[in-house]
């Protein structure tokens, strides 16, 4: 061992030429975020983004409890559409189906789901629908949409429900929400769509719920955000205006802030409070997103 030469790999011969290079590691003031840093404790976000994302689902699979995870398990064809998973305790999980069965929990904490009649406003493709079916025996569901939205999930569901399941749901255009002008349903559902609609169809839905519904869960954003390092604002300066300009809630916060997040939190149960008879009967950060929060109503009588 005396004459062994201890020499570089080709591997760090190749990151000392280029990204721990002398002149890079002179100057501390931004090294932890830059190549230095990138190479030896952090892989760089920019172009790792998706092993970042399988890491936020790795994680947040492990620190689920069994009885949520009992859930997903419920929920069959989820693999359909090729989403992106990771595998836990051999079930291929998705970020979608995660967020679903963590807003299902907490509905089910306050309201009792078995026989009810279930509005959702916005449905995406259909993920809460399918998940709340699969737990639970509904009398029906109804969803109300955007024509191309709807259509979505229309197919999504047909060909992830069997027959008897699909066969209780509703969809409705947008067009055509007056046809429900005199239904009533149990409990309303909105994630994540109010914050981007225009304030005066908020405040239309809002008083449908308050005339039609007895509970409303809602998740949405507490604020909006302008860190351009995030996404370097690629889609245009015009739609990141667009966007700072829908919903009700539209002060911008550090989204990465807990007590940022949690001082609007009153804001949001005020926002979307529906009328004079209702009640917030329980609130929460909604996670993963840090920024989002959830809320349940319940409407009294008299």
């Amino acid at each position: 061992m005396k004459n062994f030469k201890i020499e570089q790999s080709k591997l760090w011969e190749h990151i000392n030429q280029t990204q721990i290079t002398k002149d890079k590691i002179q100057d501390l003031k931004d090294f932890k975020s830059s190549d230095v840093n990138f190479r030896i404790t952090l892989w760089d976000p920019k172009t790792n983004g998706l092993r970042y994302l399988k890491l936020l689902l790795y994680n947040v699979a492990a620190s689920m409890p069994s009885e949520i995870f009992k859930k997903i398990l419920k929920i069959k064809n989820r693999d359909i559409g090729n989403p992106i998973t990771i595998k836990y305790n051999s079930e291929e999980i998705c970020l979608d189906y995660l967020q679903a069965v963590f807003e299902l929990d907490f509905i089910e904490q306050h309201i009792r789901i078995d026989g009810l009649s279930i509005l959702e406003i916005g449905a995406g493709y259909g993920r809460t629908c399918h998940s709340i079916i699969s737990n639970h025996k509904i009398k029906s569901y109804s969803i109300i949409d955007l024509e191309n939205c709807l259509n979505l999930s229309c197919r999504y569901l047909k060909k992830v429900l069997n027959k008897s399941d699909f066969s209780k749901i509703k969809f409705v255009e947008v067009k055509d929400f007056h046809l429900l002008d005199n239904s009533f349903f149990d409990i309303c559902i909105n994630i994540d769509s109010f914050a981007e609609m225009e304030p005066n169809v908020v405040k239309y839905y809002l008083e449908y719920i308050n005339q039609n519904c007895h509970y409303f869960y809602v998740k949405n954003p507490v604020g909006k955000y302008m860190d351009k390092s995030l996404d370097n604002h690629h889609q245009g300066q015009e739609l990141v205006n667009i966007a700072l300009n829908t919903g009700v809630l539209r002060d911008v916060i550090d989204i990465h802030d807990n007590q940022a997040i949690k001082k609007k939190a009153p804001k949001f149960i005020e926002a979307y409070h529906p009328g004079k008879k209702w009640e917030c009967i329980a609130n929460s950060w909604a996670r993963p997103w840090s920024y989002f929060w959830q809320a349940i109503y319940k409407k009294n009588k008299g």
